[in-house]
């Protein structure tokens, strides 16, 4: 790894400090090991994402280079900011690498709970898969990892690691979080402020009990806490910016957006996590794979 890629592929890991530090750095080193000896392709979806293209791109690179050995197809659509163009220079002599790019002509979504964006999601995501089982003829995979391009504070590679410490799982999704500034009143009636962490992606969230159809309350599920080196938590449903799926159990699933049995919008990965389900897969959220909505002091210009 150049210089460059080493900089732009940091993550804070010494900003969050583990409950239990020996079994969690046991854990690891154990799953270093295991992720060592396995093949991975990992692919993203993106759309106008140069404020943090240089990063990701390191960001994909280092996340390859933890295991034996990797290829990333990345998907992009309508950008409008170089992002298209930038895609091709980064990854013009880079064999590792697949760009996948049209133009749909479809409307920018926000980051919203707006019903036609699942939609949208949904059938961008089982192009992507397409292309991954493709992918798969030349280079057989172990694992799929599918991540937000977008991330501005990337994502924990001891995370990563950590999670290959476990089995008996189907796919190991992320704690995403955005920090915001909340402000209080305390009872004295002075306000002070905090910079506080919020558990990130509410709508792809389905606790173990919950049913597909069973939307959660944003602000309920905002306040999740976690800490690194917790155990793993079951769910029927978690994306969070990063998902860990072994190839077999997961890349004939398909993605929709509509419930089949209500007519339902539902969100994308719920639907998605629905179908592995329904083949017996078992779905977890790992509190130590920890991806950043927010920047961070590595995320600035180099």
């Amino acid at each position: 790894m150049n210089t460059k890629d080493f900089l732009h592929s940091r993550f804070p890991e010494e900003l969050f400090a583990a409950e239990n530090s020996n079994d969690y750095l046991r854990r690891v080193a154990q799953g270093a090991s295991i992720a060592s000896s396995k093949n991975v392709i990992i692919t993203g979806l993106c759309r106008n994402i140069m404020p943090v293209l240089k990063h990701t791109v390191a960001r994909l690179r280092k996340t390859g280079e933890l295991f034996n050995d990797y290829r990333i197809l990345i998907y992009e659509n309508d950008s409008s900011d170089g992002t298209s163009e930038a895609l091709r220079k980064y990854f013009q002599k880079d064999n590792k690498t697949t760009v996948v790019q049209e133009i749909t002509g479809a409307p920018m979504f926000g980051k919203t709970r707006e019903l036609n964006r699942p939609k949208y999601l949904a059938g961008l995501r089982n192009i992507s898969f397409e292309g991954v089982r493709l992918l798969n003829k030349f280079f057989p995979a172990d694992y799929i990892i599918v991540v937000d391009l977008d991330l501005e504070g990337g994502w924990s590679y001891d995370g990563i690691r950590h999670s290959f410490s476990y089995d008996d799982w189907s796919g190991i999704t992320a704690n995403g979080l955005e920090y915001v500034d909340a402000t209080y009143v305390g009872t004295d009636g002075t306000a002070f402020s905090e910079y506080k962490p919020l558990f990130y992606d509410t709508w792809a969230w389905r606790d173990i009990d919950s049913k597909m159809e069973d939307v959660p309350e944003s602000g309920v599920v905002n306040e999740f806490a976690f800490s690194r080196g917790e155990n793993l938590i079951e769910v029927n449903s978690n994306f969070n910016g990063l998902g860990i799926y072994k190839y077999e159990e997961a890349v004939y699933c398909k993605f929709d957006a509509i419930s089949t049995d209500s007519g339902q919008v539902v969100n994308e990965w719920a639907y998605f996590h629905n179908e592995m389900k329904k083949r017996g897969s078992r779905i977890f959220m790992n509190p130590s794979m920890i991806a950043l909505y927010t920047p961070t002091i590595y995320s600035g210009k180099y």
